[in-house]
């Protein structure tokens, strides 16, 4: 099962909610952070929902993210 969601422990502080800009072999797009999963090796995966159309992706690491907009 995967882990707990995790409120802003990453090394990005990432929280749900937040919107990214991630890099994935080169492409650049914009997505909503909706969870964030650790791994067991304490790495976190991101739950993401993209806001652009043709964007396929609904996951990335927290070292894709290039920048973070928060929330609140």
């Amino acid at each position: 099962a995967p882990a707990p969601t995790v409120a802003r422990r990453s090394s990005k502080q990432l929280a749900p909610g937040d919107i990214v800009e991630i890099d994935r072999k080169g492409r650049r797009f914009h997505a909503l952070v909706e969870e964030l999963h650790q791994r067991d090796s304490t790495r976190f995966d991101l739950v993401i929902r993209p806001l652009q159309r043709g964007i396929t992706y609904r996951t990335a690491t927290v070292g894709e993210v290039v920048e973070v907009w928060r929330k609140g």
